[in-house]
């Protein structure tokens, strides 16, 4: 049908099932009044709760009266009652909120005042979780109040920070809040709107605004609905539009054009466990969309001279809604202009059907026309108007071909808050190998960080880089390695050499000594990692102390065969002094490191002397000779 500017409906919204009213009439022809129900509430119990007048009922599926309480105030038809907690509920009645407790053991209860701003009253929500009632009052805001009656906090439409206004952009003086607060439990916030067409969401802690979104380039009059799924929608009756909002941020995700709409106290959809949002349209059609906004359509092919004036009902379960669609005599569409004009005759026929939203299949369906009495079995509700609103309300609680199992509020709730993880924090849908890689490359550098900041702790703390320029260290350990490389082709010369003497075996062992020096100073002293401590090391290699105070060994034996083994080494005098010469020069190449030409002049010195001396004191390659052959023999003292 296009898209709509305006609608006009000629269709009454209380129409009244004529064939009950006229045999109403003819068994109670004395009666002339007949009492209205308010909106209704479908219970955890299957029980259906309303007011009319001064009386608040709670009704059983069957439309028999399970309670009543009296009320001192005349209740507001155009409210349905709100559960607020075990056994109690809150009735608006007179500008006043009266909290109804449920009789216990056939005792009568008494209502008492909840709330008496002195005001008009425009709406009001609780939320079960904080344990606190929120309260529209015209022309003054948002009242916050907890169930033992005290005054939480109080928002208003325009508030500054920081020097900036915040909502109220057109008209700062005279905007005010215009509509009932509604309560997203899974996200834990309001929706409220004022009279600028803008809608405000503010937690339910304070007077947080979390986010602002400006309407009223679209409309002024809007209902808003929280999914409880990550999204809230808003339903612009007179243009037939429907947008789904992230509830996060109040970024509008999509918008859709449905049929013509009826008033707006119709025009709420009603949102169902798998996500799906349904809305009644006047063209007959049952819209439906997903939380991406895919469209169902049903039926898909409507009949002309049906309507959908009010708004669905959900099942116990959740997964399905209740419909009510109404086949008239003639519907004439007028399209003037913009505007459309939607024109009825006389209803028919009303037919209820259980519809699942995402399989689009008809679970139940039933007309009526004169047998509504046969689907009301108890007589109680002769006393009241009846109208699609109340019968499809009890249809609903009776679970007329409902398949599905029942479930809790608190189940249902839980259910839909799985879809309310906002998408725009899954940023790496379907890349989830990218994911992965991506943190395997983190893992390996934060490991090479982690080595080489512990790395540089244990470096940094080697003695030779205290108090001396980190390019010392690195040209002494340059130094030592072309050293250790200078050794090595030195050993190889003297190896490939022909002739081998015993002067030639002692350079090459005086160079394996030295090499091995050099290299145990570039894997502890000059090396890149801990200092290494050598004593500790070396005991390790021995299983029992050593004597190092000179170089004789005794062996005891028994007293009576008593004998004594002496072993003597003697003490080469050159040697000696030989050997510590070395160890003096390593002691002085390790406090010098500054000075490399010195190490190198005390390099040449040596090898000079060595040589000098096997080449013309004889008498010290005697000595060394004479030596070596003491130590390989012993001297053995036997005493009897």
């Amino acid at each position: 049908m296009g898209t709509f500017r305006f609608l006009h409906i000629s269709l009454p919204f209380f129409f009244v099932f004529f064939s009950a009213v006229s045999q109403l009439q003819d068994q109670t022809a004395t009666k002339k009044f007949v009492r209205i129900l308010s909106k209704t509430l479908i219970g955890d119990d299957g029980r259906v709760y309303a007011c009319s007048d001064n009386d608040f009922f709670s009704f059983e599926s069957n439309g028999s009266i399970a309670w009543s309480v009296h009320m001192n105030f005349k209740c507001n038809t155009d409210f349905s009652p709100v559960y607020s907690g075990f056994k109690q509920m809150l009735v608006l009645a007179e500008n006043r909120i009266l909290r109804v407790i449920f009789p216990r053991n056939g005792t009568k209860s008494e209502p008492e005042l909840f709330f008496d701003p002195g005001e008009t009253i425009l709406g009001f929500a609780v939320s079960i979780s904080s344990y606190s009632v929120y309260i529209t009052v015209k022309n003054h805001g948002l009242y916050a109040y907890n169930m033992f009656r005290q005054q939480l906090w109080i928002a208003e439409p325009k508030i500054e920070r920081f020097g900036y206004r915040l909502g109220c952009r057109k008209d700062y003086d005279n905007c005010t809040f215009n509509s009932r607060p509604v309560i997203d439990s899974c996200e834990g916030s309001i929706y409220i709107s004022n009279n600028e067409g803008e809608l405000y969401s503010l937690s339910l802690r304070g007077t947080y605004y979390q986010w602002i979104q400006d309407f009223s380039l679209v409309d002024r009059f809007f209902t808003v609905t929280p999914g409880n799924n990550g999204l809230v929608y808003v339903v612009f009756p007179m243009k037939s539009l429907v947008f789904a909002l992230d509830s996060f941020s109040g970024d509008i995700l999509w918008q859709k054009t449905v049929g013509p709409l009826a008033e707006t106290s119709a025009s709420d959809p009603v949102i169902d466990s798998n996500s799906w949002a349904s809305i009644g349209s006047l063209d007959g059609t049952l819209y439906s969309f997903s939380r991406t906004g895919e469209l169902h359509k049903i039926p898909k092919n409507a009949e002309t001279d049906s309507v959908i004036q009010i708004e669905p009902l959900l099942d116990c379960s959740g997964y399905a809604v209740y419909v009510s669609q109404t086949k008239l005599e003639g519907k004439i569409d007028h399209v003037i202009e913009d505007y459309t004009y939607v024109s009825a005759k006389k209803p028919e026929t009303a037919v209820f059907s259980l519809v699942v939203p995402e399989t689009r299949s008809i679970c139940w369906s039933q007309s009526y026309s004169d047998q509504i009495l046969g689907l009301l079995l108890d007589e109680d509700l002769q006393h009241f108007l009846l109208d699609e609103r109340i019968v499809l309300a009890f249809v609903a609680a009776s679970s007329s071909g409902n398949p599905f199992r029942c479930r809790s509020k608190h189940e249902k709730l839980s259910s839909s808050c799985s879809f309310s993880e906002p998408e725009h924090l899954d940023i790496y849908i379907g890349n989830e190998r990218a994911i992965i890689w991506f943190l395997l490359f983190e893992f390996v550098i934060i490991v090479l960080f982690a080595a080489l900041v512990r790395f540089c702790f244990i470096f940094w703390k080697k003695k030779k880089l205290q108090d001396r320029p980190f390019s010392a260290f690195l040209d002494k350990r340059r130094l030592l390695h072309r050293k250790s490389r200078d050794i090595d082709k030195t050993i190889t010369r003297l190896q490939s050499e022909s002739t081998a003497n015993e002067s030639t075996v002692d350079k090459i062992g005086d160079l394996i000594q030295e090499r091995e020096n050099v290299r145990r100073k570039l894997t502890s002293t000059y090396s890149l990692g801990r200092d290494i401590d050598e004593s500790k090391s070396k005991l390790k290699d021995y299983v029992l102390p050593l004597y190092g105070g000179g170089s004789r060994s005794f062996s005891f034996q028994n007293r009576e065969n008593e004998s004594v083994t002496i072993f003597q080494t003697p003490r080469d005098e050159s040697s000696s002094e030989e050997s510590y010469r070395d160890q003096h020069y390593d002691d002085d190449v390790a406090d010098d490191e500054h000075d490399e030409d010195d190490l190198d002049r005390n390099q040449k010195g040596k090898l000079l002397a060595h040589s000098e001396g096997s080449s013309n004191d004889g008498d010290g390659i005697a000595s060394s000779r004479r030596s070596i052959y003491l130590k390989k023999r012993s001297l053995s003292l036997t005493t009897n």
